[in-house]
């Protein structure tokens, strides 16, 4: 591949990178899972195993990653590998919904979970380095802005919200419940 551009250069790089970073991951997880998995076994067998299996499936993740990259940076019309980059990126909002959840907890209070949720047009742009080849993807996507989570009390709540709270069963105001308490504190009961 040395007939690339720095342009188409610079996206290989970026690629193999990702790819890099995909296949050391997952190759590293893998080779945990094996290790873990081979604990029965003895030392070499133990920890060549893992080491094979981390390699394998490392390099099998670099690859599959390393591919799916360079093709989608490959210009449709021309075949030119590496060289379609993205040059713009347009946001439209179309809508905000306010949207909440709400979960009973077992002490019987209730989570409430609300938040706004956007829904966009999103337009990217796509050129060709070699022939100028210019495509758009249009698709939409939706994301969470201002969640907020409130616990609700059961029996305060209830209580409060229907005249029905210690208060009002007893019919003293605030003021007589702390005249009432200052009378307690005298008190022997």
């Amino acid at each position: 591949m040395a007939d690339l551009s720095q342009d188409q250069e610079e996206t290989r790089a970026k690629i193999q990178k990702t790819a890099m970073i995909w296949g050391v991951i997952v190759g590293g997880v893998l080779g945990l899972l094996a290790l873990w998995i081979l604990s029965g076994q003895g030392g070499a067998v133990r920890f060549g195993g893992a080491i094979v299996a981390g390699l394998v499936a490392g390099f099998l993740v670099f690859r599959a990653s390393f591919k799916s990259g360079a093709k989608s940076a490959q210009c449709e019309k021309c075949g030119a590998a590496f060289s379609r980059t993205r040059t713009d990126h347009v946001e439209t909002l179309i809508s905000s919904t306010p949207k909440d959840e709400r979960e009973e907890q077992p002490d019987q209070s209730v989570k409430v979970t609300t938040w706004t949720e956007d829904k966009f047009d999103v337009v990217d742009t796509y050129a060709c380095a070699k022939c100028a080849d210019i495509t758009t993807k249009t698709y939409q996507t939706t994301r969470k802005r201002d969640e907020e989570t409130v616990v609700h009390p059961a029996a305060s709540a209830k209580g409060a919200q229907s005249g029905k709270g210690p208060a009002a069963e007893d019919g003293k105001s605030d003021a007589g419940k702390a005249e009432n308490a200052k009378g307690r504190k005298g008190s022997s009961r």
